[in-house]
């Protein structure tokens, strides 16, 4: 018997994406290049890990990058979502063929257990035991949500089968969790298994899968974020948001006993959008949020995940469905354009890890076949789903909550209507006509922006109408005849986004379009980060502030129109810097040079612009010594570095991420070693004066030292390497550290890095 249900307390829903055909061209190609780069792809490459694991001979080798680490096979399960989309789009028979087979070579890979991975289940030991492994459970929300989203959209009994089997192994061994190991995989990422569970758990009705997902659900982060806490800092972002998407889910799933979770989810939004969230709408830095508000201090080339956006996206568009509350979709429609559209090459569609946020860098894309980044894998998912958050609908009204160019049929409803946008100079134009209606009445609701400033133009066949304002919305409720045109007319203004920590920053937008400056060309180098992510260098000067002549920066802001100037028939806008002219455009559309989203505004010879040029100049000295750096307690930097240990895991301490190890216990990393006459430095803390602890360098004792009481709670120190260390030009050594105290802890925190001495 099918039990399958919706989710309950949805008040308003999506359109399957069938019904909703676009014809914008600039999402158009986004979702042609997507799906020709996923047409591209050898499935039984991507199917490689699961078959050898299985014990069969593959059909072809493994891809390289990601898909030959421990996180392999996470990029199978988001290729199975984005297939999944694209056919129930286009109802394609060629991506038919394609995930039945996948789903046969799955069947076939899956142990009598359920047991279905691209990994050997040892992995799953390693993280029950505290040693270090690579996010098996965040990969296998991947491989069960790309199965699900294959059975939702096909029925195949092959997924049905692979599905229920694999969840009765996860819910198996979840179950068989202590206290202690359930704490341990807590602190490990897992991605959204609740969120995939209880979907699981929805469509069989099997109370195992809810109980399943109840393990996932970590409630001491989830009370303390209903209680309005913002204990972010610190937190793996792409960690944190699924796991509220996941209570979101419970909410959805479980009904409105478990109002908690809504809550839950909905400050967590309202924290990470009101003070970690910059003018792209993404977050985070080094895949990390930071202290509340502070975000002009953190801008750097690793800003702003892409993953993080795709579920941040997600997570606004079900409290929307929920609440009907507009500013999700004002969230959601800014940040679709301004992060996602922007996130892929128009050329090649290739799509973004990081979106730096730091003045002079540049957009670096994924390799097509040699990355396979987490952000690869949710960008296949983001260009199969371009029709998504444009039309909704509750019983009896219809929703335009995104104006792209595109066609809707509601079949139930007998209703067609086509949407075409278009900009007019300094006004986005939208008419929609009726094709058909239905015979009885029906409410139409359009959203206000929250870019509009000014009163929107609304005409009916040419008359102007007086709409009904409700909740944010133009609402219009009437018997519509066919053909019927409905236009709205909405100014565009500039407007300046500034960030909580600097007064001075700006950055610029114009109606729905974050602006950017180009920076050129000039040295476009690429370096590699963590696991083998690329991300770009900026070894040239480039001019990240505005110098105000004779104004002050009030009286500049409030004129902006003056001073940055739109091209006639163009969204271009000049600037003129101190003779230097800057061109400001739509920044989603900036792929080939380094560009500026935000500018320091300082006024000429104030003492504030000389103290941020002698900053900067004493920063710009330390990142040139600066030869390796790894992020402590990141799991994907550590890992890189060849993490090894005993009696260690990673913990957070008022923000400040630290790796420790207990009595007896050590750690490891492989560093790279430029040349001789460096130091390694680290952060330590005064609580943990007294405690001994020793530092070797190839098994060879680099120092024997104390943890001292210092003024400050964090204090950096210094060990430089003997003058016998090989003068050579690159060398990797294995630094490790050793508690010393016979009890207690070692620990070492933020950041460990290699530098020149001075």
């Amino acid at each position: 018997m099918n039990t399958e249900k919706k989710c309950v307390n949805l008040a308003i829903y999506e359109f399957a994406y069938n019904q909703v055909k676009l014809t914008d061209s600039e999402w158009r190609n986004a979702f042609r290049l997507e799906e020709e780069y996923l047409a591209s792809l050898d499935v039984d490459r991507l199917l490689a890990g699961f078959l050898e694991t299985a014990g069969y001979q593959a059909k072809a080798g493994r891809y390289p990058g990601w898909e030959v680490t421990e996180i392999q096979g996470h990029t199978l399960g988001h290729f199975l979502t984005a297939a999944a989309q694209i056919y129930v789009s286009e109802k394609s028979s060629i991506w038919l063929e394609k995930i039945n087979y996948i789903m046969e070579e799955l069947h076939r890979c899956q142990s009598e257990d359920g047991y279905l991975f691209a990994s050997h289940r040892e992995i799953f030991d390693r993280v029950e035991n505290g040693k270090p492994a690579w996010v098996p459970w965040y990969t296998m929300h991947k491989i069960l949500s790309g199965i699900i989203k294959v059975y939702e959209v096909t029925k195949l009994q092959t997924a049905d089968k692979v599905m229920k089997r694999l969840g009765t192994w996860i819910a198996k061994r979840t179950k068989g969790w202590s206290q202690e190991t359930r704490d341990r995989v807590l602190s490990v990422e897992y991605g959204g298994m609740n969120d995939c569970l209880y979907d699981l758990f929805r469509i069989t009705g099997e109370e195992q899968f809810m109980h399943g997902a109840h393990q996932f659900d970590e409630l001491t982060l989830f009370e303390a974020l209903h209680n309005g806490r913002d204990v972010l800092n610190g937190l793996h972002a792409n960690t944190t948001i699924p796991k509220i998407l996941g209570a979101l889910k419970r909410y959805m799933v479980l009904g409105k006993t478990e109002i908690f979770y809504l809550e839950t989810a909905q400050n967590f939004w309202e924290i990470v959008v009101r003070h970690h969230t910059y003018a792209t709408g993404g977050n985070s830095e080094w895949e990390h949020f930071g202290e509340p508000d502070v975000l002009d201090a953190e801008r750097t080339a690793c800003n702003c995940e892409t993953c993080n956006t795709y579920n941040m996206l997600k997570l606004s568009l079900w409290l929307f469905q929920i609440t009907g509350d507009k500013k999700y979709m004002d969230y959601y429609d800014h940040t679709k354009i301004n992060a996602i559209l922007s996130s892929q090459n128009p050329e090649t569609g290739m799509t973004m890890y990081f979106q730096p946020m730091e003045t002079g860098y540049f957009k670096v894309y994924t390799t097509a076949y040699n990355s396979f980044w987490c952000c690869t894998g949710s960008g296949m998912e983001n260009f199969t789903k371009v029709q998504e958050g444009i039309y909704f609908h509750n019983d009896r009204d219809l929703y335009i909550c995104r104006y792209v160019s595109s066609e809707l049929v509601w079949e139930k409803e007998r209703l067609a209507i086509k949407m075409n946008t278009v900009i007019q100079e300094d006004t986005l134009e939208v008419q929609i006509k009726f094709t058909e209606v239905p015979l009885h009445k029906f409410g139409l609701y359009l959203r206000i922006p929250d870019w509009l400033e000014k009163d929107a133009g609304l005409l009916l066949n040419g008359r102007f109408l007086k709409g009904e304002i409700q909740n944010g919305y133009f609402y219009i409720c009437r018997e519509w005849i066919q053909n019927d045109v409905l236009e709205l007319h909405m100014k565009m203004t500039l407007r300046i986004h500034g960030l909580p920590d600097n007064e001075n920053a700006a950055a610029f937008s114009y109606g729905p379009y974050l602006l950017s400056a180009g920076l050129g060309n000039v040295m476009m180098d690429m370096t590699v980060t963590g696991v083998d992510v690329l991300v770009p260098k900026k070894e040239i000067a480039v001019k990240d502030y505005l110098i105000l002549q004779d104004i002050d920066i009030a009286d500049w802001k409030s004129r902006i129109d003056q001073y940055l100037i739109k091209e006639k028939g163009k969204l271009a806008f000049h600037l003129d810097n101190q003779g230097e002219e800057l061109i400001f455009t739509p920044h989603y559309a900036r792929y080939r040079e380094r560009y500026g989203i935000y500018f320091r505004l300082y006024k000429k010879q104030s003492g504030e612009l000389l103290n941020l040029l002698e900053r900067e100049k004493r920063s710009k000295q330390l990142k040139s010594v600066v030869t390796d750096v790894i992020p402590i307690g990141n799991d994907q930097y550590e890992l890189a570095h060849g993490i090894q240990g005993e009696k260690t895991d990673t913990q957070r301490l008022a923000g400040h991420p630290y790796r420790f190890c207990r009595e007896d216990g050590w750690f490891s990393y492989r560093m790279t070693m430029e040349k001789a006459g460096q130091e390694l430095c680290m952060t330590l803390c005064s609580r943990d004066a007294g405690n001994a602890y020793r530092i070797t360098v190839d098994g060879r004792t680099l120092v024997k030292d104390i943890v001292v009481q210092k003024q400050e709670e964090f204090y950096h120190i210094s060990y430089k390497f003997p003058v016998s260390t090989e003068s050579i030009d690159e060398k990797v050594i294995e630094v490790a550290f050793q508690n010393d105290s016979g009890e207690g802890t070692f620990r070492i925190f933020d950041e460990l890095y290699l530098k020149k001495c001075e």
